[in-house]
């Protein structure tokens, strides 16, 4: 698809990406020529497991579910992406096997891609490049650690308060009486990233609106107590 945005402003952002960052001005140009801009509408699909992994994305707007499916049809979320900046898919462009998980769009999404042929030219010739890429796997390996951490040691409760807190810190704003985290998020959602039920998640979540701990406002979670959050998880 032909990107929308001008290669200034494309440069731009690259620019004020982590993946980009401490690259020259020609480094950064080199390898805007080969991203290719892509949007994608609320619920439309990104890609699906199994199908051969060719790109690698990198969130410019709006939120992305990873999610496996098991053979009952359920589906378990890997991760919520949400922050400009992001990559996913990244694995695919490294062993070239068929993706192990689908990608879905959740509200109206512009992603930026860079093929498999061209991420291996330009790490080839970038060192610096291939050390930011390398960081990027560092933080999502110490994410997928952390998740790991959380299902074995802690209750539903606790998994909740840790979640919310995380994405807190990830995407979070500072409102007049706390932290909203402006994303899509249904009791599903929350769930599946935690390995739990819409029925123990429902539970916790009007536990943590009479203590007082969070508010609930049109599918906006907004932290009112984050201490006593954290007070929760290590209790």
């Amino acid at each position: 698809m032909t990107p929308t945005t001008s290669p200034t402003a494309q440069l731009e952002f690259l620019r004020q990406t982590p993946l980009f960052q401490h690259l020259t001005a020609a480094q950064l140009a080199e390898i805007s020529r080969d991203i290719v801009e892509r949007r994608f509408q609320p619920g439309e699909i990104i890609f699906r497991e199994g199908d051969p992994g060719r790109v690698f994305y990198l969130v410019k707007s709006g939120q992305v579910r990873i999610f496996v499916s098991g053979r009952d049809g359920s589906e378990t979320s890997v991760i919520l992406i949400g922050r400009s900046g992001q990559i996913f898919g990244e694995l695919a462009v490294i062993d070239g096997l068929p993706r192990s998980a689908t990608a879905v769009a959740q509200d109206a999404t512009i992603l930026c891609t860079l093929s498999r042929e061209a991420f291996s030219y330009h790490t080839r010739r970038i060192p610096q490049f291939s050390l930011n890429f390398l960081q990027e796997l560092s933080t999502r390996l110490r994410y997928s650690t952390r998740q790991m951490d959380s299902f074995a040691s802690l209750d539903v409760p606790q998994r909740l308060a840790r979640k919310l807190l995380e994405l807190a810190q990830s995407y979070g704003r500072l409102d007049t009486d706390g932290v909203c985290i402006p994303l899509t998020l249904t009791q599903t959602d929350l769930a599946s990233l935690i390995g739990a039920t819409r029925e123990s998640i429902n539970k916790s979540l009007r536990d943590f609106r009479r203590r007082q701990w969070i508010r609930l406002d049109q599918g906006c979670i907004t932290l009112l107590d984050p201490d006593a959050l954290r007070t929760q998880v290590s209790a």
